[in-house]
């Protein structure tokens, strides 16, 4: 199948009981002048880059090196082996003010056209423009590599479940499922990886997860480009994702059945209250990490995008998308990961097509 440069599509926006899906049953358009001076600067994941990027910090900022580590001086400016001392968690008022100067942050953005969709894309052809294509096919290769070792058995997981939902708990330790055979396609991972490369735009204390919202877009059409390059392989590959749409999800399908793919279906359930405390208990663990030193930090998600998606009837637009397209999986399980520090209840689940439904 030939490839060419696409177009930016929106984003999308019981216990001791296994079920068995998966593999078992059930072009650079700056100046010269400009390109030479790009060419000067740290590439921006390197540790220089990172370097600078921590001296331009705030002083308030906690990753700033001014400020006061455990034992009263300064954080050494140069990066230590191991993580920093990790700091006392932020009272609920913090917490609240930290939200506000974060939707505050990410507005203003937004309103500034910061995100890279609206800064990056070519309004002539619609298109991303030619240095970021560089990157993109870059970013894709480089995750493409790291399946190398995954068969091409055209098998394909599809994954859904609200935010915060524990799809890859389910998925590592209750659906039978040997992860290592698939390629996992998760836009928040193609978050972390841009986090990783100082692709996401930097926002007055906030840390890069804080403002990935404005790689939505990009993620989103990164991991669709994704998808297609393992589909012309025919490897094999676990879609995660919300399936909040169900003309988005039907059109995935599509996209494997026209691929020639077998497509089973994972759903874990959780109730929308419970969503909104873990969205908000992961971005603060993640800003906690990232204050330490570790990771990128928390993703924040806006409780209004988990809000809107109450259905009356299923609890959740994602939950009725499954609903709605289980009939076109060749088998498929739904846990319900309701109550945290339990095991995911299996609640329901199909292994295989009779054959005249295969017919």
């Amino acid at each position: 199948m030939t490839r060419r440069p696409d177009q930016p599509l929106p984003g999308d926006g019981a216990a001791n009981e296994q079920a068995t899906v998966g593999h078992r049953p059930v072009a650079d358009g700056r100046a010269a002048g400009d390109r030479a001076e790009l060419a000067d600067r740290p590439a921006p994941w390197s540790r220089e880059s990172l370097r600078q990027r921590l001296d331009g910090l705030p002083d308030w900022h906690p990753s700033s090196p001014c400020q006061p580590d455990s034992h009263g001086g300064r954080h050494e400016r140069d990066f230590a082996d191991g993580p920093r001392v990790r700091p006392e968690p932020l009272t609920d008022s913090e917490h609240e003010d930290r939200v506000r100067h974060i939707r505050s942050e990410l507005a203003d953005a937004r309103t500034r056209g910061l995100a890279t969709d609206a800064r990056l894309v070519d309004p002539a052809d619609n298109r991303w423009m030619t240095e970021r294509q560089l990157i993109h096919r870059d970013l894709v290769d480089e995750i493409y590599a790291s399946a190398a070792d995954v068969p091409c058995d055209r098998k394909a997981i599809m994954a859904g479940g609200l935010s915060g939902a524990g799809k890859s708990t389910v998925l590592d330790r209750h659906a039978d499922v040997e992860r290592s055979q698939y390629l996992t396609v998760n836009p928040d991972d193609i978050k972390e990886a841009m986090a990783g490369r100082g692709l996401i735009p930097e926002l007055d204390g906030l840390s890069p997860m804080e403002a990935s919202d404005l790689v939505h877009v990009e993620s989103s059409y990164l991991a669709k480009r994704l998808v297609r390059r393992a589909m012309d392989d025919g490897k094999n590959i676990i879609w995660d994702m919300t399936m909040s749409s169900t003309t988005t999800t039907e059109q995935r399908l599509d996209d494997l059945d026209r691929a020639g793919y077998s497509i089973s279906g994972v759903f874990v359930d959780i109730g929308l209250a419970e969503a909104l405390r873990r969205a908000d208990a992961r971005h603060c663990q993640g800003q906690e990490d990232y204050q330490a030193g570790i990771g990128f930090g928390g993703r924040y998600v806006p409780p209004e995008v988990i809000e809107a998606q109450a259905d009356p009837e299923w609890g959740s637009v994602n939950r009725r998308t499954f609903e709605q397209v289980k009939h076109r999986f060749a088998d498929w399980a739904l846990y319900d990961n309701s109550v945290t520090g339990w095991d995911p209840v299996l609640v329901g689940a199909r292994y295989g097509r009779t054959p005249e439904e295969e017919r």
